[in-house]
């Protein structure tokens, strides 16, 4: 198919990928590591316990919290904590469209609707992320292990093709909560 002259190339879709490393435990000493918009990003997840709860701090590049999560008794869930607004953690894991799928909302003004859907029937599950409004798949998780040159082993790959940063913080977040939630069975 050849181009009038002056009509601009068709872009490529650019895709972003993190790769999970650590020991697989969604919430303890996971690293997401890659790239965002071609520049370098490390999310980090750690939960300790302390004397009022466990709690799981999400940083950013190493210098920034973006979240953390309260933990009701240690394992189930409690609220999420986004820069001064405190919400329920089931906000990020909503029923969705299937039995499989989880629903949050994120995107520009926080209101549009996301869900990660389970894929396949044997853990480590993966999943894809799908934007509801229109419906389209735009990001997926793959629990496939692999070792990368300077960063070793990588237990999971998450490609998505979006910029915006809060909803990558938000699918972050829900995705989080979707592998404990499947990891513990509840």
């Amino acid at each position: 198919m050849s181009q009038h002259p002056g009509t601009p190339a068709p872009r490529r879709e650019i895709i972003n990928e993190l790769y999970f490393t650590g020991q697989g435990d969604p919430r303890h000493k996971c690293v997401a590591i890659g790239y965002h918009r071609d520049e370098p990003v490390v999310y980090k997840f750690d939960t300790v316990d302390l004397p009022q709860g466990t709690r799981t701090t999400v940083t950013y590049n190493e210098q920034s919290v973006v979240a953390f999560f309260d933990w009701a008794l240690a394992v189930h869930l409690g609220s999420v904590i986004k820069g001064a607004d405190r919400a329920p953690m089931t906000d990020l894991v909503m029923p969705g469209s299937t039995p499989t799928a989880r629903m949050f909302e994120s995107g520009r003004g926080g209101k549009e609707k996301f869900e990660w859907r389970r894929v396949g029937d044997k853990h480590p599950y993966g999943y894809e992320l799908f934007s509801l409004e229109p419906e389209s798949r735009i990001g997926r998780y793959d629990p496939t292990p692999r070792e990368l040159p300077k960063i070793g082993r990588a237990y999971a790959l998450l490609e998505y093709g979006f910029h915006e940063d809060n909803l990558i913080r938000d699918a972050l977040l829900a995705l989080c909560l979707n592998r404990w939630i499947d990891w513990r069975g509840m």
